[in-house]
Parts: C-alpha cells; sequence; structure tokens
C-alpha cells in the first residue's frame, strides 16, 4: 500500500465467464495504478456474475497475490446492470471507476479520469470516438439503439457514451439510492446531474472471448433505456388512437351525408375486401403492440412493487467482515 495515501480510488470489474480475458488485467491494470499519484492508493473489485467458467478462479489467485484485489461473487446471475449495484454497494473509495474486465476500453485513460476528478469533474465518462466491434452487427445493434434511446428517451446522453467512468464519492452515494430493479445505469448517472467531463476514446477489439452482446441485445438494451426514462411510447399509443378515432369519426361524417343526401356512390370492387382485411390486420397489430408497451410499464410496476433484492453475494474475498451490505440477504463466504 502506498504510504500517506490520502484518497482511495475504487476500480469495479465486472465479469462474466471472461477466463479468456481476465489474465491480463491484474499485471496491466496493476502497473497503471501503481503508477498513480503517491497521495492515491486504490482497490480493485472483481464482480462475478456467477460465471460458469475459470473466472473466479483466476480473480482467487489475484486476491491472493495483492490485498488491494477483491472478490465479489454473486449467487446466480443477476445482469450487469444489478452487479454495478453491488459494486457500488461495497466500494470504499472516494471515487469510484467502472472498468469492463474485456479491456475494449483501455484502464490506461484511468490517470487521465484522476487528474479531471482532481480538477473538480464529479462524473468523468469515456465517450467513443471510433467502435472496433468484432461482428458488424454488434455495431449495427449498437446505433440503431443509440439511435432510440435519443429519439424515445428523455435521457439525452450523448449518443456513444459509454461505461466506461469515475464517479465522485458524492455520485456513488446518489445512485445507492435509486434501488428501482429495471435499471439504465448510463441514464442513472446522467439523471443524478452533477459536474461531468467526457473524454473521447478508440474502443479496442476483444482480445479473447466472444461478446453475447448482438443485435437483439441492443435493441433489448434500447427498449429498456427507453422504458426506464420515458412515457414517449404510452404518450405516441394516445396520439395515434386519437388519430385513429378522428379518421373514424370523419368517415361516419362522410357516410351518413352520403345516405341523406343521396350523393353519388360507387360501389367497393369485391376486391376491396382484401383491403379491409389488410386495414383490420394493420390495426389489430397497432393494438397488439400498444397493449405490449402498456404491459411492460405495468411489468415494471409489479417488479418494484415486489421489493426483492437487487442480488445476493455468495462469495467474498479480502473484505472486512465489518463491510458486509444489509441487503446480502443471505449467507456469504467471507475470507481475509
Amino acid at each position: 500500500m502506498k504510504e500517506s495515501a490520502e484518497k482511495l480510488l475504487s476500480i469495479l470489474v465486472p465479469a462474466f465467464n471472461e477466463e479468456e480475458n481476465l489474465p491480463q488485467v491484474f499485471p496491466r491494470l496493476s502497473q497503471i495504478l501503481d503508477n498513480l499519484p503517491g497521495h492515491i492508493d486504490y482497490e480493485v473489485i472483481i464482480l462475478d456474475n456467477a460465471s460458469t467458467d475459470r473466472t473466479s478462479a483466476i480473480a482467487r489467485e489475484f486476491c491472493a497475490k495483492d490485498r488491494r484485489w477483491k472478490l465479489l461473487r454473486y449467487s446466480r446471475n443477476f445482469g450487469f446492470e444489478s452487479s454495478i449495484v453491488a459494486g457500488l454497494d461495497h466500494a470504499r473509495g472516494d471515487a469510484v471507476v467502472l472498468l469492463v474486465s474485456d479491456l475494449q476500453d483501455p484502464p490506461e485513460l484511468i490517470p487521465e479520469f484522476v487528474r479531471e476528478w482532481e480538477q473538480g469533474a464529479e462524473v468523468v465518462a469515456g465517450i467513443l470516438r471510433k467502435r472496433r466491434d468484432d461482428r458488424i452487427l454488434k455495431t449495427i445493434g449498437a446505433k440503431i439503439a443509440y439511435w432510440l434511446i435519443y429519439v424515445l428517451s428523455d435521457c439525452k446522453i450523448p449518443s456513444n457514451a459509454a461505461d466506461f467512468r469515475l464517479l465522485d464519492r458524492k455520485v456513488v452515494d446518489a445512485l445507492k439510492l435509486l434501488r428501482e430493479p429495471d435499471r439504465y445505469f448510463r441514464g442513472l448517472v446522467h439523471w443524478v446531474g452533477f459536474r461531468r467531463v467526457y473524454i473521447p476514446y478508440d474502443r479496442a477489439p476483444r482480445s479473447g472471448g466472444r461478446s453475447s452482446a448482438g443485435i437483439w441485445y441492443s435493441i433489448s438494451f434500447a427498449i429498456n433505456a427507453i422504458l426506464c426514462f420515458s412515457a414517449k411510447p404510452l404518450r405516441l399509443a394516445t396520439i395515434f388512437g386519437a388519430v385513429v378515432v378522428l379518421a373514424s369519426f370523419s368517415y361516419m361524417i362522410l357516410a351518413l351525408a352520403i345516405y341523406f343526401l343521396h350523393l353519388s356512390f360507387v360501389p367497393m370492387a369485391p376486391r376491396g375486401v382484401t383491403s379491409l382485411i389488410l386495414l383490420m390486420s394493420f390495426f389489430l397489430g397497432f393494438n397488439t403492440m400498444f397493449l405490449g408497451i402498456i404491459g411492460e410499464y405495468i411489468a415494471r410496476i409489479y417488479n418494484q412493487g415486489r421489493n426483492r433484492p437487487l442480488y445476493i453475494v455468495d462469495e467474498r474475498i479480502n473484505f472486512d467482515a465489518t463491510a458486509r451490505d444489509s441487503r446480502d440477504l443471505c449467507p456469504t463466504h467471507a475470507r481475509r
């Protein structure tokens, strides 16, 4: 540990089945963090979302080499967003950095993040200049997702903002107050406010393994972000319904005028039945879609009402026994 350290920096490293990438994290990140200014010490918390490969075993090796490296392993895969909540709950730092274990986001930017933080920034966020994804569908999906979020959500974050960011302790404490089960981390950070700085960078390709985030994941990601921060889908349904009612009323007035004023009327040709069926299918499809949108919002209310914990810790390494979070509702295996 550095002598006379005055500030503590917490690094959160989410990992799920990253046995190919994780071995690179310890030497690369340790070299960067050991060269931080002398008044800054650090802790690294690996957030293992119940990986089924050797991710936990590799993380335990890191913890055995350096007590500043810590492991949180969950009882099952609670998802990326809930994993971040656990990391924020357990981080002790004056500032917290989120760095995904695939190292596509360069940890070499952390010293620059720290400099901006010490100059007064409370949120220092990375923003992508260029994507180098290994799959074209992932790139297309990401672009579609960001476009949908920008158009339909009330959360106007930069289109290429990444999860790679530094958060001041006051931002972390604000985020810990937000316990909703359906979460969009980038949007929540934007929502709490505070002084922010964006640092552009190029994302590197994955050095190992394969990302599970394809086009459908990106679209699901966008839908979650929109529903978390906007009622616009419901508003659009209302507007569309009003337009249909107005059109139907206008057609009713026209039909009554034709009937009572004995205006000339050309009967519909037999093929008009097909047009009628298509119109009915179109509007039934829209009705079903809008019912689905309403169902999504109701499901979120239901999830909120159940008030279940966002995560359950199964294993904790290199944490003090007194550091247990009150939201851990199952026994944990604490190692010191």
